[in-house]
C-alpha cells in the first residue's frame, strides 16, 4: 500500500491488556500508520465509533470478560455501526476450537494470533483493507437489501482478472446473495458448479439450503449427514437439521439439534437464543430456564448484559415452575425471585414496571395467591404499544391463568398480527422473528383449545380417573402432556389411564402417547415410588 494512503487510515485498537497498546502500536507505526486510537473497553470503543468512522478496528477476543470482544462485534453488526469499508480483525493469544468456531460463526474480516509479527500484520491489514474497498459497493447494496444490485456488483468483481485475490470472497458472497434473493434454482446450479471446482464448505451448506427451500428434503438430509461427519461443519449440520425439523413443525427434534450445535459452539449468543426459543416452542421449560441462566452467566459484565436477559430468566423460571414436579417448585420459585430482585437492583425499574407487575402476578398465582394476582392484572395498562413482544406473551399467559381467557385470546390475536408484520421473506427458519411467529401461533391455538392451565389439568384429570371416567381422564391428561411434555407425573398418569382404556376402547393415539410417556420417563430420574409404578405400568401395557 502507498505510504500516503497508509498515513490517512484511521485505526481503533480495543484491548484491556496494558502491553497490547505497545505490541500493536509499535508495529503499526513501523508500517507507516499514524492515526491510531487505543481504548481498553468496549463501552469506550462504542463511543469512539459513534464519533468517528474508522477504516480498521483491531479488537481482542477477550476484554473485560472471556467473550466481550465477540459480543461487542455482534452488537456492532446488530446496530449496523460499521460502514461497508470498515475492516474488523480479532486478536487472541488462545486458538482453541471453541474460539475459532465462534469466530467462524460471525465471521470478522480476519483473525490474528498474538504476539504480532510486524511484516505479517502489514500483509493481513493490507489484504483486509483492499478487500473491503473493492467489495464496499456490494456490502452497501446488501445492507439496503438491494440484492439484485449487489449481484451486479459481485459479477463486476468476478469479471476482472485484476481482482483474482478477491474471487474466493466474491464467489461466496454471490452464493449468499442468490439465497437472500430467493433465486433457489439458480443458486443450486451455482453451488453445484462451485463444488465441481472444490469441495467448499460454504457451497455445500448453500446447496443444502437450496434443497430445503425447493422441498427436496430427503436429498438435503443425506447431504447434512455428510456435513455432520466433519468437525469443521458439524455445527452447521446440526443447525441445518434444526431448520428441516422446524419446517415440519417438529420442534422437539429441532431443539435436540440446536442443543447439539450449542454443545459444539457454546460461545455463540445467537445460537443460545435460538435454542431458548426452540425450548419455548417445545414447552421444555427446564431447558429454557437452563439456557437463560447460561446466557446471563456468559453476558455478565459484558456489552451483552441487559434487562431483557434477566426478564427472560424470570419468565422461563415461572413457566418451568408452572409445569414442574411439586418437590421442585420451591427451589424454582426462589431462583426466579432472585433474578427478579437482580433486575430491580441493576436497572431503572420505572422503564420495566409494567412487565415486572406481570411477572409478580404470575409468581403470586404460582403461590396460590390468586386474588392478589388478579388485583395486579386488573391494574395493568391497557395500552400494549410500549411492551415488547415477549412481554406481551407473558401478559397473555397471566390473563389466561387467572381466568380472563377472552382477554388472553384477544391479546394473542394482536401478537399474531404483529409477528406476521415483523417477519419478512428473507427471514430464515431459525431467525428470532420466524421462531417467535411460530411460538405465538402455537400458543394461541393451545389457549383456544385447552381452557385450563397445567396445574388445573392435572387436578381435574386425577379427579376424572378416580371417579372411573377414563375417557375424560385420557382427554385431560393428553392436554396436560401437550403443555407439559417433560413432566414425570403427567407421563405416569397418562400411562395409567391408557392401561385402563386399553381393553375397553380403540384409540389410535394410544400408541403415540405410550411411546412419548415411556421416552420421557426413561430419561428422568424417578424416585422409588415412581419407579415401582412405572415398572408395573410397563408390564400392564406390555412395552
Amino acid at each position: 500500500m502507498d505510504l500516503d494512503v497508509i498515513a490517512k487510515i484511521r485505526i481503533l485498537i480495543i484491548d484491556n491488556v496494558v502491553s497490547a497498546k505497545e505490541h500493536f502500536t509499535s508495529p503499526l507505526e513501523q508500517i507507516g500508520f499514524r492515526d491510531i486510537q487505543y481504548v481498553e473497553s468496549t463501552s469506550r470503543a462504542l463511543l469512539a465509533i459513534e464519533k468517528l468512522p474508522f477504516d480498521l478496528i483491531i479488537c481482542a477476543y477477550s476484554i473485560q470478560t472471556e467473550h466481550d470482544g465477540l459480543y461487542f462485534y455482534e452488537q456492532l453488526l446488530q446496530l449496523k455501526s460499521l460502514n461497508s469499508k470498515t475492516g474488523f480483525i480479532f486478536t487472541s493469544t488462545i486458538t482453541s476450537f471453541d474460539i475459532i468456531q465462534s469466530i467462524v460463526d460471525l465471521p470478522p474480516d480476519d483473525f490474528v494470533v498474538k504476539p504480532v509479527n510486524s511484516e505479517k500484520l502489514a500483509q493481513r491489514i493490507s489484504r483486509v483493507l483492499k478487500r473491503k474497498q473493492r467489495m464496499s459497493a456490494v456490502c452497501e447494496f446488501m445492507g439496503q437489501q438491494k440484492y439484485n444490485s449487489a449481484l451486479t456488483e459481485v459479477d463486476k468483481v468476478l469479471s476482472s482478472q485484476n481482482n483474482r485475490e478477491f474471487f474466493p470472497i466474491a464467489l461466496k458472497t454471490k452464493g449468499d446473495l442468490l439465497l437472500l434473493s430467493q433465486q433457489y434454482a439458480d443458486a443450486g446450479v451455482f453451488f453445484t458448479s462451485m463444488l465441481k471446482v472444490q469441495d467448499f464448505s460454504w457451497a455445500q451448506i448453500g446447496f443444502i439450503k437450496c434443497l430445503i427451500a425447493l422441498d427436496q428434503d430427503d436429498e438435503a438430509e443425506k447431504k447434512i449427514i455428510t456435513l455432520a461427519c466433519k468437525r469443521e461443519t458439524k455445527t452447521m449440520a446440526y443447525e441445518l437439521s434444526a431448520i428441516l425439523y422446524v419446517k415440519h413443525n417438529k420442534f422437539n427434534e429441532a431443539l435436540e439439534c440446536a442443543l447439539m450445535a450449542l454443545e459444539v459452539s457454546p460461545k455463540s449468543f445467537k445460537r443460545q437464543n435460538t435454542t431458548r426459543l426452540l425450548a419455548k416452542l417445545s414447552h421444555d421449560h427446564e431447558t429454557e430456564f437452563d439456557i437463560t441462566k447460561r446466557m446471563l452467566v456468559c453476558a455478565k459484565n459484558s456489552v451483552k448484559e441487559s434487562p431483557e436477559l434477566y426478564k427472560n430468566a424470570v419468565r422461563a423460571g415461572i413457566d418451568f415452575a408452572m409445569s414442574a414436579e411439586p418437590e421442585q417448585l420451591q427451589d424454582i420459585i426462589s431462583a426466579t425471585k432472585q433474578f427478579l430482585t437482580q433486575l430491580k437492583k441493576q436497572y431503572a425499574i420505572d422503564e420495566h414496571a409494567e412487565e415486572v407487575k406481570v411477572m409478580q402476578a404470575r409468581i403470586l398465582y404460582l403461590q396460590n395467591e390468586n386474588k392478589k394476582a388478579l388485583d395486579i392484572v386488573e391494574q395493568l395498562n391497557r395500552d400494549n404499544s410500549l411492551m415488547s413482544d415477549e412481554a406481551l406473551v407473558d401478559k397473555a399467559k397471566a390473563l389466561h391463568e387467572i381466568g380472563l381467557k377472552d382477554d388472553a385470546i384477544a391479546l394473542y390475536n394482536v401478537l399474531e398480527k404483529r409477528a406476521q408484520q415483523h417477519i419478512s421473506q428473507i427471514d430464515e427458519p431459525l431467525s428470532n422473528t420466524s421462531l417467535f411467529s411460530k411460538l405465538v401461533s402455537k400458543e394461541k391455538k393451545e389457549k383456544e383449545s385447552i381452557q385450563l392451565n397445567p396445574r388445573q389439568l392435572n387436578k381435574e384429570g386425577i379427579q376424572a380417573f378416580n371417579t372411573g371416567n377414563f375417557g375424560k381422564a385420557f382427554e385431560i391428561f393428553s392436554q396436560a402432556s401437550a403443555l407439559m411434555p417433560k413432566n414425570t407425573s403427567i407421563a405416569l398418569n397418562l400411562l395409567h389411564v391408557i392401561s385402563k382404556l386399553q381393553m375397553s376402547t380403540a384409540i389410535s393415539e394410544l400408541g403415540l402417547h405410550v411411546n412419548h410417556s415411556v421416552n420421557v420417563l426413561e430419561h428422568k430420574k424417578l424416585n422409588f415410588e415412581q419407579s415401582q409404578r412405572y415398572r408395573k405400568l410397563r408390564n400392564l401395557l406390555n412395552v
